[in-house]
């Protein structure tokens, strides 16, 4: 014990005798009269504040009392402020919060909005009621027209409607040319049917009644409908009359008749008696015509008697 005593005194000699601290007992000392004015201040507020902060902890005991009795947990409370103070501090919550201030004058124009919507809901209001009001007096049921409407948003959310919608808009483009068309047809019509009147007007200025060539020309068609329909047609058909080979033998009749007839009209056919009727047998033409009327006469006599 006694060499504990004498190496703490030979410590603190050695301390006392070093620089730094005789600095620092010499700077302690210089400032006693500041400490002791500084003893003196914490002295008389000690005496001067002890009976406000004994008020001041009798108030806060008092609210403490009174949140308990609310129901209020204030050490729950004190960790839910701690916990949101943490959240707030967070750097995601800063940079929204930020974001926030910066746009406070957005926020204001929104409030002052806000301010104004119940006078702008009641002005609605006002002309909704006044829109039905007018709606009932043109007879109009807005709950069957609701209905209704209903009604035709599901059929229009069908499957198939929906399917059908969608077709038709693919289609958007042709519907655009159609609906152009639609707007510049009335002027074509009316064109059409100015025509039309002024070419009626001039047949029936040279006594041409066009209503009833169209009423003879309706009548042919349906007499020509029936004939086509009639068996008689369809024997003519299987009869070979209008075989191309028939057709072509009845063409060449028909061209020598004309080409016969004109000769005699123009004088060139000349008179034969029986001994120029004998020479012209010897012509080869005559002879061919002769042997197509034969031939034409054996092939008739067959087909009459069904050989």
């Amino acid at each position: 014990m006694e060499s504990t005593q004498t190496n703490g005194a030979v410590n603190l000699e050695k301390r006392l005798q070093d620089p730094e601290t005789r600095a620092a007992l010499v700077h302690l000392l210089d400032r006693l009269d500041t400490i002791e004015r500084a003893v003196d201040v914490l002295d008389r507020i000690e005496h001067q504040w002890s009976p406000v902060l004994q008020t001041t902890a009798d108030v806060v005991d008092d609210e403490l009392t009174r949140a308990a009795n609310r129901g209020v947990v204030l050490d729950e409370r004190a960790s839910e402020a701690l916990t949101l103070v943490e959240k707030l501090t967070e750097p995601d919550t800063v940079e929204v919060l930020t974001a926030l201030i910066d746009r406070l004058d957005q926020l204001e124009q929104l409030a002052a909005l806000a301010d104004q919507l119940p006078d702008a809901t009641m002005i609605a209001v006002d002309t909704i009621d006044e829109a039905l009001t007018q709606a009932a007096d043109r007879g109009v049921v807005l709950d069957e027209r609701a209905r209704e409407g209903l009604q035709l948003l599901e059929k229009m959310t069908e499957p198939d409607t929906a399917q059908a919608l969608g077709a038709v808009l693919d289609r958007a483009e042709h519907l655009e040319r159609l609906s152009a068309l639609a707007e510049t047809a009335p002027d074509a019509i009316a064109t059409v049917v100015d025509i039309l009147d002024a070419e009626y007007a001039r047949a029936a200025e040279h006594g041409y009644d066009p209503e009833r060539l169209l009423r003879q020309t309706i009548e042919s068609l349906r007499r020509l409908s029936d004939l086509f329909q009639s068996e008689e047609f369809e024997a003519l058909l299987d009869s070979g009359v209008l075989d191309p080979g028939a057709l072509q033998a009845v063409g060449s009749l028909g061209s020598a008749l004309v080409e016969s007839q004109k000769e005699s009209q123009r004088g060139e056919t000349p008179r034969r008696g029986f001994f120029g009727l004998l020479g012209a047998l010897r012509d080869p033409d005559v002879q061919r015509a002769i042997g197509f009327i034969v031939s034409f006469a054996k092939k008739f006599d067959q087909n009459l008697n069904g050989k």
